[in-house]
């Protein structure tokens, strides 16, 4: 008798695999002498279409509506028809005694085996491999301590809970809103109200009428002083009247000042917090100009094929207390360039802090680490890798340095009656910042104050500025949205929230979850209700005018927190999956009879573009599904289910022009781009890359010599159809050992299997 080990990718599935001698290669899978080791490619399988569920929904019509499954039928999707096909029969033979569910351990890891097991209708016994980080050590230990399925029954109530709640408003308030304006509009529980904090922000800044305003500054050469109205507490610097001003000006101008009080205060500072992936994916939009999905795809690298990270898809910015005993190992197994961080704390007691350790902060997953794999050289990691791993490594160091300590100076000065203020700080002891030193990556979320130096004065004592000057300003927007700002948006359900540790306790009330909200991001892109113009996010008119349209509960933040929390209660065993499902179907019948009254004849949208296939789907009666179903495969996390806009339309007329300015390259295409979804795959100097890298798509698929293998046009065709390329023999890993296998496309990952 055997077991059966489930994986969520290939790559993973290969790893186990080579940990278990599971060495003989099968389609879909590996045999050893006491294991079998198969995997998903993603989701396997989702909820099925209107259609199936109920054949009176097949076609979309809004007398249809609201549709709301009794029995929640499942299907295969049908890219993975042949891949579930081997893990069901693989499940269900009989020298199989227990299946292992070793796919990622979260939420959705969670989803993905739970539909795969009852769809194949297996009864076996299942077990739970549940880890953190995919080195070999931690694997091997993982699998001496698997954990019974039943562990994580919340968990997958959660997850299902989910995955049926964003058919009911992706299904329901697309079909809805599409019927009534007759151009496809896609709708979603945590991409809609993403997209209303886009727009609302944008109309802050359209509406936004400056005003002047004037601050008089004092020059004293080594610092800088202004105008000070005590009893202002929030703008004491401002002066709204240029009359009121000029005569302060005139009135103190060339005159001494005297020195009111000087008060120097020791000040700490503690270390940033450790990284989730949230933090993690704001800072290296800030540093380095990453997207989320970037960041993300790079942090999976670094954990998966890499092993020199944590698990990245987590919300905890905390440490269990057994991770303590590992530390000095995780710190000697860091590359040669950070040992001179390493020297003050090496070899000491480590600090065992609630800041850094807290288990009740932890609900499935620690905050971002390094492993203990050893990594000899950072030569090991592309540029762009290096610089994620960089931004985790010097964040592992830092927490446990000692508090930076300031002198933090207020200077107040009296000159005709008028009281003039100056700040400054000179650091002490640089703490924690000596890791960040001649660095770019000081931490966001750090209150740097500007460090001006303020001599030693006496009380009383006559001080002459060498300049005075009135300076003219103007109040100002608030910023657009970048990816790091919205993405802490996101984290706060909109709520504008400085402190950390605050946030982290509000974490359970934001849109989506970490691992999710990378690809609402791209999606809102993809479906061009925004658009990126460098770091800026921004909504197009057709992104705008749905907002503006849509029912105010439909685009709240506050209500889809609400809901995220539920689902986090619900992993908890704190509520139940039934009572939310009852309010989700309550909520979608109530907002389908208002939209079904509702009169919008003052809204009309642009006409799609005649490129767009979709541009009917009424008229030609094609099923939301027929137009999302990559849409679901294309992400393991599934963050939404509704309709995906044919996405060779132009995204604005900005756009358009560009595209006719900076020509697409025009070579043969080999198959349609998997980030953008617009240009072609294309054969470069070094790589197979998208088309569109002069319209800011940068993506490369794959280099022509991978893993020690050439890689040809006829392979990357394949691929990009779906499909498995043929059997490739002698890639060579990191290892330098030899293997043979075939490449395959995971979402926008290559991927061997």
């Amino acid at each position: 008798m055997k077991r059966l080990i489930f994986a969520e990718k290939p790559s993973v599935g290969r790893e186990i695999a080579r940990i278990l001698n599971a060495g003989q290669r099968g389609d879909g899978y590996f045999e050893g002498p006491d294991d079998i080791v198969t995997w998903g490619v993603g989701h396997l399988i989702t909820i099925a279409e209107p259609g199936i569920q109920n054949p009176q929904w097949k076609a979309w019509s809004i007398s249809n509506l609201p549709m709301i499954p009794q029995n929640w039928l499942l299907v295969v999707i049908p890219q993975s028809q042949k891949q579930f096909e081997t893990v069901k029969q693989l499940m269900n033979r009989k020298d199989i005694k227990i299946v292992i569910n070793a796919a990622d351990a979260g939420r959705e890891g969670e989803l993905i085996f739970r539909y795969v097991y009852m769809h194949a209708e297996c009864k076996k016994p299942v077990q739970r491999l549940w880890i953190s980080s995919m080195t070999d050590e931690a694997i091997k230990e993982g699998l001496t301590k698997l954990r019974e399925s039943t562990e994580f029954d919340n968990l997958g109530a959660a997850a299902e809970s989910r995955s049926r709640a964003d058919w009911l408003i992706g299904m329901n308030f697309t079909r809805a809103y599409t019927k009534k304006f007759n151009v496809m509009l896609t709708v979603g529980r945590v991409q809609t109200p993403t997209l209303g904090l886009i727009v609302s922000r944008q109309a802050e800044i359209d509406n936004f009428k400056p005003s002047d305003y004037w601050e008089i500054q004092l020059d004293f050469g080594d610092f800088k002083a202004l105008w000070n109205n005590p009893d202002d507490k929030e703008n004491p610097t401002k002066i709204s009247e240029h009359a009121k001003a000029l005569e302060i000006f005139n009135r103190i101008s060339g005159k001494p000042c005297i020195v009111s009080s000087l008060s120097r205060t020791k000040k700490k500072q503690p270390p940033p917090m450790l990284y989730d992936l949230t933090t993690l994916q704001r800072e290296a939009n800030s540093k380095f100009g990453f997207s989320a999905a970037k960041t993300l795809q790079i942090a999976q690298t670094l954990y998966e094929s890499k092993k020199v990270i944590t698990y990245p898809r987590t919300d905890s910015r905390y440490l269990t207390d057994d991770v303590h005993p590992t530390l000095n190992s995780r710190f000697k197994a860091l590359p040669q360039a950070y040992s001179s961080f390493l020297e003050p704390i090496l070899g000491k007691p480590l600090s065992k802090t609630k800041r850094i350790f807290d288990k009740s902060k932890v609900q499935d997953h620690h905050a971002i680490i390094p492993t203990e794999q050893k990594v000899k050289s950072s030569t090991i990691f592309s540029d762009d890798e290096n610089k994620v791993y960089d931004l985790i490594v010097r964040r592992f160091i830092s927490v446990f340095y000692p508090d930076m300590e300031y002198m933090a100076t207020v200077l107040l000065l009296d000159c005709e009656n008028e009281q003039f203020k100056a700040t400054g700080r000179i650091i002490t002891k640089a703490g924690w910042k000596a890791v960040y030193s001649n660095t770019v990556l000081t931490p966001d979320e750090d209150d740097d104050e500007k460090v001006s130096t303020i001599p030693d004065l006496k009380k009383g004592e006559a001080i002459t500025p060498e300049k005075s000057e009135i300076l003219t300003k103007q109040t100002r927007p608030p910023a657009y949205y970048t990816e790091a700002s919205l993405l802490q948006a996101m984290e706060t359900a909109g709520r504008l929230i400085k402190d950390e540790e605050l946030r982290q306790a509000m974490k359970d009330s934001g849109l989506g979850t970490p691992a999710t909200r990378a690809e609402i991001i791209e999606k809102l892109i993809r479906v061009e209700y925004i658009i990126r113009e460098k770091k800026k996010l921004l909504a197009t008119e057709k992104g705008k005018k749905l907002i503006n349209l849509i029912d105010p509960k439909l685009k709240s933040p506050n209500l889809t927190g609400d809901w995220e929390k539920r689902l986090a209660m619900i992993s908890r065993g704190q509520d139940n999956s039934e009572s939310f499902m009852k309010d989700i179907a309550s909520y979608t019948q109530e907002l389908v009879r208002t939209i079904k009254a509702s009169s919008f004849s003052q809204v009309v949208f642009d006409k799609p573009s005649s490129e767009n296939k979709y541009s009917s789907p009424a008229k030609k009666n094609v099923p939301e599904e027929a137009a999302s179903k990559n849409e679901k495969n294309r992400s393991s996390e599934k963050p939404e289910t509704s309709v995906k806009e044919n996405s060779t339309k132009q995204t604005s007329k900005k756009s358009t022009q560009k595209s006719a300015s900076a020509e697409t390259i025009t070579r043969e295409p080999l198959g349609k781009c998997p980030l953008c979804g617009k240009g072609e795959i294309i054969e470069g100097k070094g790589a197979f890359g998208c088309n569109r890298f002069l319209e800011g798509c940068k993506f490369i698929l794959i280099s022509k010599l991978f893993k020690g293998k050439k890689i040809t046009k006829t392979m990357v065709k394949q691929i990009l159809t779906g499909k498995p390329s043929r059997i490739i023999k002698g890639f060579s890993d990191e290892k330098g050992q030899s293997f043979d296998g075939k490449i395959v496309l995971v979402k926008t990952n290559i991927e061997i299997v």
